[in-house]
């Protein structure tokens, strides 16, 4: 039978779900390289998303997944989808060591302790990752659902401790964005928490300790992630909806031209004359004094690398400088782009773009090391 579309095996889709847009990319990989093939994005405009019944808008959010996709031509590349990451649950625990079919039953007791709801109604991941290089442990904390890797029974030391990163989140959303894509045509190969996939594109392996600021259009997402791991995930109710409103506010400007003013215009973050006061900045800036608080004092003599920030928000004039100097820490914007291959024409564009498609990136980059893997 004649194939109509045939597979791209060395293609791979990352789509992010975002609460104002979809973002979709498109990456290849080629000579040992990671390219750019084609990414778009689609305006939601769901002003009262939260008033919506789940039957519109699911249809609203199929509707817009099938509108880019097609717009892109994407119908034959495999798909990661990424689940908002205050859906979900990141956290470590320590335990003692012991044999594999006991680590079962403590987690799944430990994970009580973190989950109000019933856990056959979520989906659990867990893996054992070390600190200490004689241990021998297997570190992935890229799958979300993943098998679990322990060493041998013999192996393990009397007395040691082992610490295990706990990944949950609802079954029926992982079902939910399933059925959104396998809707609209596409084969999904892997759901997982947006936490991971905006650590991946933005930090990946590099050495260090880095705290990822990702603010999005209603949440912000605090990351901690040191040596590639993820330490510490915590999420903020408000966004960038709230510094529009701000500006709307203060400037009594129309809402589209804030958001105009917000990337365009002067800095009136760090300004001497009349600086814009932004109550979830503060809010933001408190919650991230606590993580740096309770990393060090956990982890005596260590240090901050640096402060990253992402999300479409990270292109407000100022907003570097206006954390460095609230924190005291090196602050940057970050580069989800940094590893792929770009073509010439497309370059000013991702530029432009800037860190509002680490979520979509770090999805198909996903793909790309699994790939790689085989």
């Amino acid at each position: 039978m004649l194939e109509l579309f045939k597979i791209k095996k060395n293609h791979f889709v990352g789509i992010d779900f975002g609460t104002a847009s979809i973002k979709v990319v498109e990456l290849s990989y080629v000579d040992q390289k990671t390219i750019l093939e084609n990414y778009g994005f689609v305006e939601l405009g769901l002003a009262n998303r939260g008033n919506m019944k789940p039957t519109s808008l699911e249809q609203v959010l199929n509707d817009s997944l099938k509108k880019i996709l097609a717009k892109m031509n994407i119908h034959n590349a495999p798909a990661f989808v990424s689940i908002p990451g205050f859906s979900g649950l990141v956290a470590i625990i320590e335990l003692p060591s012991m044999p594999a079919e006991d680590l079962t039953k403590a987690i799944q007791f430990e994970a009580h302790k973190y989950i109000p709801s019933a856990l056959d109604e979520i989906a659990l991941s867990w893996e054992v990752v070390e600190k200490k290089e004689e241990q021998g442990e297997v570190k992935d904390n890229d799958n979300f659902i993943s098998k679990l890797k322990l060493k041998n029974e013999s192996d393990s030391k009397s007395g040691e401790k082992i610490k295990v990163l706990l990944v949950a989140a609802p079954k029926k959303d992982i079902e939910h964005y399933d059925r959104l894509v396998s809707g609209a045509g596409l084969e999904v190969k892997a759901i997982e928490l947006e936490t991971f996939s905006i650590a991946r594109s933005l930090v990946g392996d590099e050495p260090g300790v880095f705290l990822i600021v990702d603010i999005g259009s209603r949440t912000t997402n605090l990351i901690l992630v040191e040596k590639g791991l993820i330490q510490a995930n915590r999420n903020i109710d408000a966004g960038g909806e709230e510094i529009t409103s701000a500006i709307v506010d203060m400037l009594r400007i129309s809402r589209s031209r804030a958001e105009v003013f917000k990337k365009e215009g002067k800095d009136i973050l760090n300004s001497n004359e009349s600086p814009l006061v932004v109550p979830v900045l503060d809010l933001i800036v408190g919650e991230l004094h606590r993580v740096i608080s309770a990393y060090k004092e956990k982890n005596k003599g260590s240090k901050l690398d640096a402060i990253i920030l992402s999300g479409g928000t990270s292109k407000m004039v100022g907003i570097e400088e206006y954390f460095a100097h609230a924190l005291g820490e090196e602050v940057r914007i970050g580069n989800p782009w940094r590893a792929i291959a770009v073509g010439s024409e497309m370059a000013p564009l991702t530029k432009a773009l800037g860190a509002s498609f680490a979520v979509a990136l770090g999805l198909a980059l996903r793909g790309v090391e699994d790939y790689k893997k085989k």
